[in-house]
């Protein structure tokens, strides 16, 4: 008897199917009764779950499922919300044979006849471990990436945080130590100078009347003299009053005269026509750092000659002093870059702490034809009258 066409081609239609689903090998594809038993099984089934065909088919497909999962219920919920909505899918452990767990992606599809009526269930499962895995181990690196930058930025706050205390200690400290000068200055000039200056006058009174002393008296009359001198050029360098009096283009040339005579290092100075006052701790500042430039210029330089200039442009005011001497050494340059605050050296860090307090910068820049060290501050829009407030 012969098979009509039809029915020929549907046979074969499921035969191919059939031969499809058996080829399949990473996916478990079965069916199961509307109770949830199984009516068919796979090749790639019995792979992945380790059942074969004569152990399975009959058996409630909740025997794949962690045994909290079917105290909760889940494989009935799973079959309610498929026939409930078409199709239910789901990421989640389940239980093969040897009671082995692995991570599956499972998608239930109700299957319904040409009347609408519920005949069962196809099943797709997927063993997706390796994958599960591979995403725990990114989540746990990004989790940790995230926790080294959280680490790193409340380190950088806490830098941030300790550099501004120190900051406002130096401050204090560099304050407090202009303070503690010109206290010093005025006590030797009123007190120890007023001494000496009339420790001189009763011995000038004392000479007439020493006889054959006469000439120990004028010798210590010098010395009187002497110190009376060197006490004021100490009060002065500690605090001058000319700074105060007369401002910064003033004292510099009265320091540098001094400077040269005591180092015997040369000084040329250049100031610009339009150079007038500045806030009074603008001009101490640069005086501040005028004495500790020179004072570097002395000590390490070996320069015959110092050149200092005074300028304005560009609502900046700037100090510059030049040697021509053998230059720094690498060790405090290196790492810097050129035109840059070195990173060592207290004297440089204290300069460029002055600045930096008066929204201005320390430029340092040296070769084997010398130094030259700039300090450059804004001037705002000071007047005479202000700095001298």
């Amino acid at each position: 008897m012969e098979v009509p066409n039809s029915e020929l081609e549907w046979r074969q239609r499921e035969e191919r199917f059939r031969l499809f689903v058996e080829a399949v090998q990473d996916y478990a594809i079965f069916m199961l009764d509307p109770q949830g038993n199984v009516t068919t099984w796979s090749i790639g089934a019995e792979r992945i779950k380790g059942y074969q065909a004569s152990e399975i088919i009959g058996q409630n497909f909740s025997k794949f499922y962690p045994e909290e999962d079917v105290r909760s219920g889940k494989p009935v919920m799973e079959l309610e919300v498929a026939a409930r909505e078409g199709r239910f899918e789901d990421e989640g452990w389940r239980v093969r044979k040897d009671g082995s767990r692995f991570w599956a992606n499972v998608i239930i599809t109700a299957v319904r006849d040409e009347h609408n009526h519920l005949i069962g269930f196809g099943k797709v499962t997927r063993d997706i471990t390796d994958r599960m895995r591979a995403q725990q181990a990114l989540d746990l690196a990004n989790q940790e990436l995230k926790s080294e930058i959280l680490e790193r930025k409340l380190t950088e706050q806490k830098l941030a945080e300790s550099e501004q205390s120190l900051r406002m200690l130096s401050l204090h400290l560099l304050r407090t130590q202009d303070e503690e000068r010109k206290r010093i200055g005025r006590d030797l000039h009123d007190s120890l100078g007023q001494v000496l200056t009339v420790m001189k006058m009763n011995l000038e009174s004392m000479a007439p009347l020493a006889g054959e002393r006469r000439e120990q008296i004028v010798k210590c009359i010098r010395l009187a003299d002497d110190c009376i001198r060197e006490v004021r050029t100490i009060s002065y360098l500690l605090y001058p009053p000319m700074l105060e009096e007369l401002g910064l283009r003033s004292a510099v040339p009265w320091y540098l005269d001094g400077f040269a005579a005591r180092s015997g290092i040369r000084t040329t100075f250049e100031v610009s026509a339009d150079f007038d006052r500045l806030p009074r701790e603008t001009e101490l500042a640069l005086f501040r750092v005028l004495q500790e430039g020179l004072t570097n210029v002395h000590r390490h330089s070996q320069s015959p000659v110092a050149h200092i200039r005074l300028s304005r442009e560009n609502g900046t005011a700037a100090l510059r002093i030049k040697d021509e001497g053998k230059g720094m050494p690498g060790s405090i340059l290196n790492g810097s870059g050129h035109g840059h605050l070195p990173p060592t050296g207290v004297g440089l860090r204290g300069m460029n702490e002055r600045m930096r307090q008066l929204g201005g910068r320390l430029k340092v820049s040296s070769d084997e034809q010398g130094t030259t060290l700039e300090a450059i501050v804004p001037t705002g829009t000071s007047t005479d009258s202000k700095a001298a407030d």
